[in-house]
């Protein structure tokens, strides 16, 4: 039996008003809700099925890895549950989120996810759920889960909701991958709450991903900064349109303004190429303008349009080119 809807209302009221305030305001609502980030091909499969699965549960469905090998064999028990996260922007999302170029991931090349999706979730739906655990720091520490009231009282959340620095106590860091842990498989309904994306273009490609599930879903995809919930230190696609003069996107930069590769394709109902661009280095903003153009010359009607931002898929969607009215 999970936590009682009594403990968890004091739990959430009580670190709810700890945290409002001037300083990281937006961490007043983490306590009521709970966080999964995945790669968006993986959220995909989440969103079709309806259901998180473990990592034992999804193994011949998931189509990414972004795991450490090596540091998920730390713990092989933590692989038969669905897991959760009490905020967003732990240490591993931090190693994992946007688009990086050879030799920046820690563990490897392939650890990493170039759009990622964050899905928001009731905790107090969750938490109160038959069988959930949780542990503090994370399962890869070969800590032990715990699952009772007296468990979960002594996980340190001033070190887990902590911002900014942590002047020296590296424990800080590890408690903020404080897990929650779930029977696999756990059902989307009733329990998931949003579903964020980092810009309207990834928006727009994640619900065109999910061909007629999108309907399903599609009100609870949002863009928005309430929760804090990306990094946003790497480069993503913020924004594409069409123009009768060609293809308009725009970028989100690097934290390091480092120039990006890009590739651009668009494609009309017949598949044949009508606009290309490729380049091994711009920057993100043109020296003049808030966006880039690929030049072509487009008559009304639908286009697929496909980006790459060095070497990664960052967008791709079906966008229409409606006839100017006179």
């Amino acid at each position: 039996m999970g936590l009682s809807a009594r403990f968890l209302n004091a739990h959430i009221h009580e670190w709810e008003q700890k945290l409002k305030g001037p300083s990281y305001p937006h961490r007043q609502h983490w306590p009521s809700r709970l966080f999964h980030h995945a790669p968006i091909e993986n959220a995909v499969s989440i969103l079709r099925s309806g259901q998180l699965l473990s990592r034992i549960d999804s193994e011949k469905t998931r189509p990414r890895d972004v795991a450490a090998a090596g540091v998920i064999d730390h713990s092989q028990r933590a692989h038969q549950f669905a897991r959760l996260y009490f905020r967003p922007r732990t240490p591993t999302q931090f190693h994992i989120e946007g688009i990086r170029k050879a030799g920046e991931c820690q563990h490897g090349d392939n650890t990493h996810a170039p759009v990622l999706i964050m899905l928001v979730f009731d905790a107090r739906q969750v938490l109160s759920s038959d069988g959930v655990c949780f542990s503090d720091p994370n399962m890869q520490t070969g800590v032990v889960e715990r699952s009772t009231e007296d468990g979960f009282r002594v996980i340190p959340f001033d070190k887990v909701y902590n911002e900014g620095g942590i002047a020296g106590d590296t424990s800080i860091t590890k408690h903020r991958c404080a897990e929650v842990l779930v029977p696999s498989p756990m059902a989307l309904d009733g329990r998931l709450r949003w579903i964020y994306c980092r810009s309207e273009a990834e928006r727009v490609t994640l619900i065109q991903a999910l061909g007629h599930y999108a309907m399903l879903w599609a009100k609870r995809i949002v863009i928005s900064d309430d929760l804090k919930v990306f990094e946003k230190r790497f480069t993503f696609v913020e924004s594409v349109s069409l123009a009768n003069d060609g293809v308009i996107f725009r970028l989100n930069p690097r934290y390091d303004l480092r120039q990006i590769a890009v590739k651009v394709e668009a494609r009309d109902t017949n598949g044949r190429l009508v606009a290309r661009f490729e380049t091994t280095g711009i920057a993100a903003w043109p020296p003049s303008a808030s966006a880039w153009r690929v030049k072509a010359q487009l008559k009304p009607g639908v286009y697929q349009v496909i980006i790459e931002l060095d070497g990664h898929r960052a967008y791709e969607a079906l966008l229409r080119l409606d006839e100017i009215p006179f």
